[in-house]
């Protein structure tokens, strides 16, 4: 049943492309377009993900007061203000973690210390006290 469909939509589509001609109408090639399209797009994501020099990530270990939680989907984030009054977002999940069994949940007012690699004021945690 599926092949009769297929085919009966193939001869449909072949049909109206000869109605389109034999009006006079210009067929558009759109294999070219498409290519044109491709080498563009293949381009512009080369573009944007060439290595690049980066500095190595900072180690830093903060400690300070859980304000914000935002659950995730391999963990949750933490906001944290630091004792040196920093604003911290600590991203904590069991993959990043060094040691796994380390992960646990903590609350809003809970003080906690994290050590990991700091991205401007985001913290991936490798360990959690």
């Amino acid at each position: 049943m599926a092949g009769i469909t297929a085919a009966v939509l193939s001869l449909t589509s072949c049909a109206e492309k000869k109605e389109a001609s034999a009006e006079g109408d210009q067929a558009i090639d759109t294999t070219a377009i498409t290519a044109d399209t491709t080498a563009i797009e293949a381009d512009t994501v080369a573009a944007t993900t060439a290595p690049t020099e980066e500095a190595a990530a900072e180690t830093i270990t903060a400690t300070g007061k859980v304000t914000e939680i935002n659950k995730g989907k391999d963990g949750y984030s933490a906001t944290l203000q630091a004792e040196d009054g920093k604003t911290y977002t600590a991203t904590i999940s069991i993959p990043n973690m060094t040691d796994p069994k380390k992960y646990r949940s903590v609350a809003i007012g809970d003080k906690i210390t994290v050590t990991g690699e700091l991205h401007d004021t985001f913290i991936v945690v490798r360990d959690l006290k």
